[in-house]
């Protein structure tokens, strides 16, 4: 048959003298053989074949006889098989199957197999002829590759083995370590050397879960165990491993080793605890924190995020909304599922971007002391004050609040009775101030008379203490006459009966014309008009929006008593349809600790008071209520000993050129 590389030649064994035989009696011994035996001449002819020859290559007995040897071997191998044939002939030997030739055999289908074959020389009648033993390979080829393939798989496991971070260890039914990966070394401390041979649970010291018997008949039983134990390495360190035990039997049932493999689970355990230990401990804070807040008379509650969904609440939480919140509802929601609403002061409806609760959670403000009146389901009205603080977001709130989210603390103040005191109060004063507008008129009216008489020589002269006195009383009735109006604004704006007698108005001449006014009051001061453009048209009462002017550019010169620039600045905003107003000055400012109250009634700065500026504490507070009632804003920025700057903002008409305004 053809050697697969191109007939490299074999090493020749020693020499044999031929067999002798004769052909007639060469057949029966032929057949027996489990061999495919073929004789050919020195031509190369076929001259005898077994029947095995028969089966193997597919052709029968008659066909094969006088046919050229060739014929069973691929054309590729003809010529080099030729030559090797003429070779062998000129020094025949015996050459025996399994020397490492790779051998190809012909089918009659065309089917290439592996072949091994031997050679004897045999002389048949007399004539030198030889004597092929054929073996087909295919089978033995086809064990071999799965041997080659099994043993590289089990070397792959091996490596696979040992590259694992786990501990993995084989150990015969007795408990004696029969295989030691790398990771186990790594664990454990031993070697593999070291540790094969030894009792697992003796060498590693091993702590069970329950009786060691019980896994044992487990792993017998159910073929596995799964479940943690507590190991001893050859330092003396503690280790918590996952165990997985499975039982390997063999091919009479008979169990045969167990494989064990074994992860660390040490410091996930110690995390673990340490978590545990931690959650209950917050828990029951938040546990002790629930009880206090349940305990506390106002209505307190966390929200997070843009949406302000709710975090955590105490029971008076419910009583004020009339509903339950859940956790983690936004409020919008929450306030339309329940049909709950917002209103102002004056009974319309809140924006929502005007609610404490958004504004703090959305922009980050602090809202103190804000006036809502909540609608509750069942209809009924309630006045709160709304204080929302920004804190940082609290520990372990998990999966709750992200990553800058901002939080904030959320009281409710129920403020029915103090309305009631309230409504009382300002009825009192309400009275008070209208039955003081008569006699203060009297006052001033003679004060006035006596003055101006006594100068036009009418009656006697008077003294100078006298004239003085006069003017001291009609100085102080005209500052009682501007704190009545300004009361009397008051519990208007409070009983909302102050109407506003809405018309086109140019603001900026009308910011001229209080300027001037006001500058011939001050030497001290240098009041300055800065504008974008000459007319801003805003539909508003102009006799309220020159008493917010007169008022802010007034306390400019009042709190600056040392002198200095006052600046008044008027542009549009168009993005929000707004005219956009600032003054400036360079005073005494306000302390950043009280710039939260300085809207209240009655609220002035503790530094003003220093510095012994007279105020009633009233102004700022009708200037906000009225520039809110025009729909606008009004706002400040102030650093103490800097100086501050009030702005305000009221609704520009869009049709600046048609409108009807007033100068």
């Amino acid at each position: 048959m053809s050697d697969a590389r191109e007939y490299q030649r074999a090493p020749a064994s020693s020499s044999s003298a031929p067999i002798a035989v004769a052909s007639t009696t060469v057949q029966p011994f032929l057949d027996i053989s489990p061999d495919a035996l073929v004789i050919i001449n020195r031509a190369g002819t076929i001259v005898l074949v077994n029947r095995q020859a028969e089966a193997v290559f597919g052709y029968t007995r008659e066909v094969l006889l006088g046919q050229p040897l060739e014929l069973l071997l691929p054309q590729r191998f003809h010529d080099a098989h030729i030559a090797h044939r003429e070779h062998y002939f000129s020094s025949p030997h015996t050459r025996s199957m399994g020397i490492g030739l790779h051998l190809v055999g012909l089918r009659k289908d065309g089917a290439e197999f592996p072949v091994e074959i031997s050679l004897n020389p045999l002389l048949l009648d007399g004539t030198l002829h030889t004597l092929a033993a054929i073996r087909d390979m295919t089978a033995q080829r086809a064990a071999e590759r799965e041997r080659l393939q099994q043993l590289q798989h089990i070397h792959l496991q091996a490596d696979l083995i040992n590259l694992a971070h786990d501990a993995i260890l084989v150990r015969d039914p007795v408990g004696r370590v029969l295989s030691w990966n790398k990771g186990a070394e790594e664990l454990y401390g031993w070697t593999a050397q070291e540790a094969q041979g030894r009792i697992i649970h003796t060498l590693l010291k091993t702590r069970y879960p329950l009786a060691r018997s019980a896994i044992e008949a487990q792993v017998e039983r159910e073929g596995q165990w799964e479940g943690e134990l507590v190991h001893t390495c050859r330092d003396g360190s503690l280790v918590t491993v996952e165990s997985r035990q499975a039982l390997v039997r063999d091919e009479a049932g008979q169990p045969s080793a167990i494989l064990e493999i074994n992860r660390d689970v040490t410091r996930r355990r110690r995390r673990e605890q340490t978590e545990h230990a931690e959650y209950a401990e917050t828990t029951a804070r938040l546990a002790f924190l629930q009880q206090v807040l349940d305990a506390l008379p106002s209505s307190v509650y966390l929200v997070y995020g843009p949406e302000a969904r709710l975090l955590l609440a105490n029971r008076e939480a419910r009583s004020v909304w009339g509903a339950a919140w859940p956790t983690a509802q936004p409020m919008l929601e929450f306030l339309t599922t329940n049909k709950i609403a917002l209103f102002d002061l004056q009974g319309r409806p809140l924006p929502p971007e005007h609610y404490a609760t958004l504004r703090a959670v959305r922009q980050g403000e602090t809202v103190l002391q804000q006036q809502e009146t909540i609608r509750r389901p069942g209809g009924s009205s309630l006045p709160v004050l709304v204080n929302a603080l920004i804190l940082s977001a609290p520990q372990g709130t998990g999966q709750l609040v992200l990553q800058g989210e901002r939080v904030a603390l959320v009281v409710h103040q129920d403020v029915t009775t103090l309305k009631e005191a309230e409504y009382l109060k300002d009825e009192f004063v309400s009275i008070a101030a209208h039955e003081l507008r008569t006699p203060l008129a009297v006052l001033k009216g003679f004060a006035d008379m006596l003055l101006v008489q006594t100068a036009r020589g009418r009656g006697p002269a008077l003294a100078k203490w006298q004239s003085e006195a006069l003017e001291e009383i009609e100085l102080a009735v005209t500052r009682l006459v501007d704190l009545t109006e300004e009361l009397l604004d008051v519990t208007r704006l409070q009983a909302g009966r102050l109407l506003l007698q809405r018309t086109p108005t140019n603001v900026i001449s009308l910011a001229h014309r209080v300027t001037t006014l006001l500058q011939q009051m001050t030497t001290r001061h240098q009041l300055e008009v800065r504008a974008t453009q000459q007319a801003l048209v805003a539909d508003i009462d102009p006799g309220r929006i020159e008493q917010v002017l007169t008022n802010l550019i007034g306390n400019a010169i009042k709190y600056s008593p040392q002198g200095g620039p006052v600046t008044i600045a008027l542009w549009e905003e168009t993005a929000t349809h707004e005219i956009g107003i600032s003054v400036r000055d360079r005073g005494i400012g306000i302390p950043q600790s009280q710039h939260a109250q300085i809207f209240g009634r009655f609220m002035r700065a503790d530094n003003a008071q220093a510095w012994g500026i007279s105020g009633t504490g009233l102004g700022l507070y009708i200037c906000r209520e009225l520039v809110e009632r025009h729909g606008g804003q009004l706002w400040f920025e102030s650093r103490e000993n800097v100086g501050s700057t009030f702005f305000l903002t009221l609704p520009i008409i869009a049709n600046q050129e048609s409108s009807d305004v007033n100068a």
